[in-house]
């Protein structure tokens, strides 16, 4: 997936001089990170920050140890801004999504070296305060790094076998780079406005499994992540079956960050799977852009790995990072 786009969220997207540093300051993590440069991330982490995954809490040297792990898994490590979706600041919070490469070449989870090409993506969500980090959410695309090793089975197909949609080659959603993020908005947008059209959305299909109630839609809606087609009508019937699949499922979003037509949402997802009786519990974190108060086009990261496991589609005792 190429990461070219014709503009970023720093050329004249923010509306003040604090969140344009705020958006410097993440870049400047991701920077250290893919310098292997500790002292780096030091001066952007508070001494007291805490990192929150589906691995727990950690600490600021917790942070440090994750980064150098996978670093030694994939020493070519690269975490690069999803430039098509931005950094977007609201208040004290910052929201990215990172496309990650690398090169298998250390032991990954019990995993021996393959020297295969990995990528995946992370989403963020950052509390900042007095210039540091004091708080993040992660949500990490392991299963793409495991599919890519040969070291699971290829369980996106099974998933979409359910959701009624055409197999993606390999076992790994088709993900598409979408929009470049230059292109000029036919009008403002506040962000009361996006966080209104989003909190429709979720209120509307994803709760209520009806394929009628997708009109905050657009028709020509473009899903980026690749585990339905484009379209709305598509859109609406995958989230119909999925809902059918886990009828009493429920997306309690944590957090909302808005910044002009984009919006990024971070959601915990909870639930019992239909005829099993297994419990569903996996985070997502999703980005939207707006137009004519509609969702244009959607980009996201999935904790994939804990959602096959609900639907009995990977193994329990799956070791991941």
């Amino acid at each position: 997936m190429s990461m070219a786009s014709s503009g970023t969220s720093l050329d004249g997207f923010h509306s003040s001089p604090t969140a344009q540093r705020s958006d410097e300051l993440v870049r400047s993590l991701f920077d250290a990170v893919n310098s292997d440069d500790p002292a780096g991330i030091d001066a952007v982490l508070a001494r007291s920050v805490l990192s929150y995954d589906v691995h727990g809490t950690r600490s600021r040297t917790g942070i440090k140890n994750h980064y150098a792990g996978l670093r030694r898994s994939f020493p070519d490590l690269r975490h690069e801004v999803h430039e098509n979706i931005g950094v977007l600041v609201e208040g004290d919070l910052v929201a990215l999504r990172t496309v990650i490469t690398g090169t298998h070449k250390g032991d990954y989870a019990g995993n021996a070296p393959t020297g295969r090409q990995v990528q995946t993506s992370a989403s963020h969500v950052f509390r900042l305060r007095d210039d540091k980090v004091v708080e993040h959410w992660q949500v990490l695309d392991t299963y793409r790094i495991l599919v890519a090793i040969d070291a699971i089975p290829k369980a996106a197909n099974d998933f979409q076998k359910i959701l009624g949609v055409e197999a993606s080659p390999g076992g790994l959603f088709a993900e598409k780079p979408g929009t470049a993020f230059g292109r000029a908005v036919r009008r403002p947008v506040a962000r009361e406005e996006s966080r209104a059209v989003v909190r429709r959305l979720y209120d509307g299909v994803i709760t209520t499994g009806n394929p009628e109630d997708v009109e905050v839609v657009a028709e020509q809606y473009l899903q980026n992540s690749g585990w339905t087609p484009d379209g709305r009508d598509a859109f609406a019937s995958a989230l119909a079956i999925s809902r059918g699949a886990l009828p009493d499922g429920r997306a309690e979003q944590t957090h909302m960050i808005a910044e002009n037509n984009r919006l990024a949402s971070r959601s915990v997802w909870d639930g019992t799977v239909a005829g099993s009786g297994r419990a569903a519990d996996f985070t997502t974190l999703d980005f939207f852009r707006i137009e004519d108060g509609l969702i244009v086009e959607h980009w996201e990261s999935v904790d994939w790995v804990r959602a096959y496991q609900a639907f009995g589609l990977l193994p329990d005792n799956l070791r991941d990072l």
